[in-house]
């Protein structure tokens, strides 16, 4: 299914460029990305493959050619977690997240369900290769991953990946565009930063999608008003993939519409009228379960709570533990581990709050316990070198003993 995609667009279309890589200086074709799989390592339980990395789809390719798991890294200094369970034998995709619940896991998916959900996001969003997509998100975090790598590898649609969104790197991409323009997926924090630094005015742009953290009215409406640009507010979780996009061609009037649901899913409320999804993209099974009921026959107890009406999603709240800063989702168990694990700390407590920045949507807040003459400037450097740049807390507290 997977590889039989792609072996079509091979055949058909190998010698066109698939993708552009801030890395290469020219662009890598579909039959580079087909050879360049041959030469990657597939000996271990699976294949690991790195969303900032030349060779991702070519690692992708390699694992569906060598029948292992591909399991997803952030980048190539992302260390792999320990899988918790045996991986079941029809996994083809592995997503280490923690999700909105906050608790750290290895999600599995077949075949079918990774090409249910590519099939899904072609369809609904109305991708095509003749609307390139331009990476600025990463490719190996469900968002991406759905809207950007799985349309390339499935149907061709070529994506030109820069090293991240500030607009030094997006404005060039953007000039180099052609007529039908590009598919530009983000989340509220970039899409402000855009807007305020003129890029969302720039005449490429031809489909703009915002999720990850709730889109404000004040910055959809402020950038079509200013820019002729709809953002479409779009929604989805790592254990679906994507679920909802709003397809007007007018700013919304509520902040809490997410859109309509995308092709083939059903959406209900359990008991606690918390989001039920009824989905072929859903994964199968976790090595760490959130609660009981989570995963039942083919839908997903999301921990979003809302409402579901003929109009489509809205969601008022997330009851999850995990904090989301610009849409990218942080453990507090885990980061209180490592913290707690750094020189001098004797307990470490990480707390969730509202940023100031309604668009960036929560902050980190951690209180030490610490042991008396320590260095909060080592301090910070220690954790630095343990955790991601947006997953360093932005207020400390500190009481010494």
């Amino acid at each position: 299914m997977l590889l039989n995609s792609w072996n079509q667009i091979v055949t058909s279309r190998g010698s066109e460029v698939a993708f552009r890589h801030h890395e290469l200086e020219v662009g890598g074709t579909f039959s580079d990305i087909d050879a360049a799989a041959a030469g990657i390592d597939t000996s271990g339980e699976c294949v690991v493959v790195a969303g900032d990395s030349p060779e991702f789809f070519s690692g992708l390719v390699a694992a569906w050619r060598a029948g292992k798991p591909a399991l997803l890294l952030e980048n190539r200094t992302s260390k792999a977690r320990p899988i918790e369970c045996e991986i079941p034998s029809d996994t083809v995709l592995i997503k280490q997240t923690c999700g909105a619940s906050g608790i750290e896991r290895s999600l599995f998916f077949t075949a079918e369900q990774v090409f249910a959900e590519g099939m899904r996001n072609l369809e609904g969003l109305g991708l095509h290769p003749g609307r390139p997509g331009l990476a600025a998100i990463s490719l190996a975090h469900s968002y991406g991953f759905g809207c950007l790598a799985l349309p390339l590898l499935l149907a061709g649609v070529p994506l030109d990946i820069v090293s991240g969104p500030m607009p030094m790197f997006i404005h060039p991409a953007l000039d180099r565009a052609g007529e039908e323009g590009v598919f530009l997926p983000g989340v509220p924090a970039i899409w402000k930063t855009w807007w305020q630094t003129g890029i969302a005015k720039h005449p490429a742009i031809s489909l703009a999608l915002s999720a990850g953290s709730p889109l404000s009215l004040e910055l959809e409406h402020g950038v079509f008003e200013e820019c002729g640009l709809k953002i479409h507010n779009f929604y989805g979780t790592s254990e679906t993939g994507a679920i909802s996009c709003d397809d007007s061609s007018m700013p919304r009037t509520s902040a809490d519409f997410v859109g309509r649901l995308l092709p083939g899913l059903r959406a209900d409320l359990d008991d606690e009228n918390r989001i039920v999804i009824a989905s072929d993209s859903l994964a199968f099974g976790a090595d760490v379960c959130v609660s009981r009921n989570e995963f039942s026959a083919d839908a997903y107890h999301t921990l979003d709570q809302g409402r579901v009406t003929s109009e489509g999603i809205f969601l008022t709240r997330c009851t999850g533990d995990a904090i989301n800063v610009a849409g990218r989702k942080v453990s507090p168990h885990r980061l209180a581990e490592i913290v707690e694990g750094l020189e001098g700390v004797r307990s470490a407590r990480v707390e969730r709050g509202r940023s100031r920045d309604f668009e960036r949507f929560e902050e980190i807040r951690v209180h030490l316990v610490m042991n008396r003459d320590f260095d909060k400037k080592a301090l910070r450097e220690q954790l630095r070198q343990k955790v991601e740049s947006w997953e360093m807390p932005r207020q400390w507290t500190f009481e010494d003993v």
